[in-house]
């Protein structure tokens, strides 16, 4: 018990040894994917920070052999090198992204960066873009990738198709991608779906078809906490009215979207509201609204172009400060994490150990009640196994003093009483011998069973010697018929006082059947080696018999339930040429 708990305490400060390796690496590895997941809209709002961020992260990826955050971290520096102009740069990163991807097996990851690679190529080369997206629909069907997933790379690939001038497969994908995010109760997803999908049919100049999905988009938007999505359904109405040539409405839709997008602080929609305004002003020949939006235009972009220069050198100089202090607060949290997860594993292995400690007791517990029971099955079972070889020792022995010394006691009572009611005369002194003989052998068949009994653990050799005794009697008193004993084992064979016994009686019975039915002049008692033990065959060369249809006087039933209670094989086979019996014994 000592022994086992000390085997068990061992095993359980190597598992906390590798867990705390194990913890290590993974919270290094979650700070890369972290890193890794960072927005888009902070990525395009410092893209010269998040390449210095991404580039860092690549080579931390890379010094702990980290293929997926290595993979994800080229995605980035693909991304914002893309955004920079830096197309070369841009494609070498998708590259190497593709390789590590494809060779770690990381379909998803892979998908989605073939998508990505499609979709920024939309602008400069259509039908490349267009190649990248279907490969990457193509690999995310072929390996099971989620239909969550699969939702963004429709919508941007239908984006593709209505580029082409294709509206059906457009509206086909853009269909798709609803489909999906309406499956995953996606409420911040199916506006943009169903957005997509209004525009497409406006622009086909199906305005009852646009409204009726635009219309669905705003109830969505109706529930959302902030109003950025609302104020996009509003421009997208705008839009609409002024491609209806509904100039009134449409400006009307245009100034409140503005009003938003100054609350909200978004320049692009409020440049935009501004230039439709422009536009829509013209066509009504108010010149001077259309002058006074396109000051205002104007004026707003300069402020915003000046804002943008002023801040570049600002953005340079903070960048480092920034990510110096993002990365302290990172390494704090990462550290307190670190101690928490261990304070947690010691608690849990401590636990553990508890757990472990009862389970051995309770199992030791249960082996020593177990190992009793078994006890006493096996005694039990012994006894009656016991029981039952007595009861059948029982049997052999009846058999044997009714079949042999029965038989012949019996020949000698009758014998007797023969002689009592026949005439006295000469004649009585060769019937005196008969009974005489027979006497004779019943008292040797007797203490044969005797010696057999006695013989708990015997062997083949001493049934040998047996043998070569009754042999050596029978040749004495016959004559013209020679009895053999060849034994060609070398070494001895271990045997049961029931199967000497029943050995003996087969050699004997045998024997005296050739003797009193087969007028034979050679027997030949023969013992050798088998595979699987030894055989003991009984030949002559009498004139031998039909043995289907010989009665069982001659004792051959007798002979075939002897070899098989000595857990042997026996095969008679008789012709004219004479007779052999074989008894196969297999030795266990």
């Amino acid at each position: 018990m000592t022994a086992m708990l000390k085997q068990f305490s061992f095993l359980i400060l190597l598992q906390i040894i590798l867990i705390n390796i194990t913890l290590f690496a993974q919270a290094s590895k979650s700070k890369i994917d972290s890193i890794n997941t960072i927005g888009y809209d902070e990525v395009v709002s410092n893209i010269e920070q998040s390449t210095k961020l991404f580039t860092e992260n690549l080579e931390k990826a890379r010094s702990i052999t980290y293929p997926k955050g290595e993979g994800q971290a080229l995605s980035n520096l693909a991304l914002v090198n893309y955004l920079k102009g830096n197309y070369d740069k841009s494609t070498q990163y998708h590259i190497e992204s593709f390789k590590i991807f494809n060779d770690n097996k990381m379909y998803k990851e892979l998908s989605d960066a073939y998508g990505e690679y499609g979709y920024q190529l939309k602008r400069r080369d259509l039908n490349k873009a267009l190649s990248y997206m279907r490969l990457a629909i193509k690999v995310a069907d072929d390996y099971n990738v989620s239909r969550a997933f699969k939702s963004k790379l429709y919508d941007n690939y239908g984006v593709l198709k209505e580029m082409q001038n294709d509206a059906d497969s457009a509206i086909f994908f853009y269909k798709k991608a609803l489909e999906i995010k309406k499956a995953n109760r996606d409420t911040i997803g199916i506006p943009y779906s169903l957005n997509k999908i209004a525009v497409l049919k406006a622009n086909q100049g199906k305005f009852s078809e646009a409204y009726k999905y635009l219309n669905l988009s705003d109830n969505l938007r109706n529930t959302e906490i902030g109003n950025f999505g609302r104020m996009e359904n509003l421009s997208f109405h705008a839009d609409f009215l002024r491609m209806e040539n509904r100039l009134d409405e449409a400006i009307e839709a245009y100034e409140k979207c503005m009003e938003m997008a100054k609350d909200l602080n978004y320049t692009y929609m409020i440049l935009y509201c501004y230039e439709n305004l422009t536009q829509l002003y013209k066509q009504q020949k108010q010149f001077d609204k259309a002058l006074e939006t396109h000051l205002k235009y104007t004026v707003y972009k300069d402020s915003i172009d000046n804002y943008e220069t002023n801040t570049k050198v600002a953005q340079l100089e903070i960048a480092y400060e920034t990510e110096q202090k993002n990365k302290l607060i990172a390494e704090n949290k990462f550290e307190l994490e670190n101690r928490k997860q261990q304070l947690t594993f010691a608690l849990v292995s401590l636990v553990l150990l508890v757990l472990i400690i009862i389970a051995v007791y309770k199992y030791q517990q249960q082996k020593r009640k177990r190992v009793v029971k078994e006890i006493e099955y096996k005694n039990q079972l012994q006894s009656t196994e016991l029981e039952k070889k007595i009861v059948e020792e029982k049997l052999n022995i009846s058999r044997e003093l009714h079949d042999n010394i029965g038989s012949q006691l019996t020949f000698i009572i009758s014998s007797l009483d023969n002689l009592t009611y026949s005439e006295k005369s000469n004649a009585i002194v060769p019937r005196l011998n008969t009974i005489k003989n027979f006497s004779k052998d019943a008292l040797l068949d007797l203490r044969n069973t005797i010696w057999a009994m006695k013989h708990e653990d015997g062997d083949l050799e001493t049934l040998v010697i047996k043998l070569n005794e009754m042999i050596q009697k029978l040749n004495s008193s016959l004559n013209g018929i020679v009895i053999t004993v060849e034994k060609s084992i070398q070494g001895n064979i271990k045997l049961s006082s029931t199967q000497m016994l029943n050995l003996f009686r087969i050699v004997q019975e045998s024997v005296q059947n050739s003797i009193k039915h087969s007028i034979a002049n050679t027997i030949n008692i023969m013992i050798s080696k088998t595979v699987n033990g030894f055989e003991i065959i009984i030949k002559d060369n009498g004139k031998g018999f039909f043995v289907d249809e010989s009665s069982d006087g001659n004792g051959l039933e007798n002979i075939k339930i002897r070899c098989a209670q000595a857990g042997g094989k026996c095969i008679i086979v008789s012709n004219e040429t004479g007779t052999l019996i074989s008894c196969e014994i297999t030795i266990n």
